[in-house]
């Protein structure tokens, strides 16, 4: 199994917790008109641009910045050699 670090792995858990929050808006965005909560999600109609717009910077950091990080870890560790 793969041993990531600390960093990696609270990092990892809160991306994945604001994507749940990002498709819990996206899912309750025109419903929020005093109704109760579990009358809220309505699947069917998922207002995914919304969920794309609020997940941005989850996508950003682990397809651009994360491997920017690696990359460059691995281009200083192979020049210390």
């Amino acid at each position: 199994m793969f041993k990531f670090s600390l960093k990696t792995r609270i990092g990892f858990y809160l991306s994945c917790g604001w994507l749940l929050f990002s498709f819990f808006i996206a899912t309750t965005y025109s419903k929020l008109n005093n109704q109760i909560i579990l009358g809220w999600f309505d699947l069917f109609n998922v207002y995914w641009h919304i969920f794309y717009i609020v997940s941005t910077p989850v996508w950003l950091y682990w397809i651009v910045l994360r491997p920017y990080k690696w990359i460059k870890k691995v281009r200083t560790n192979g020049a210390k050699k």
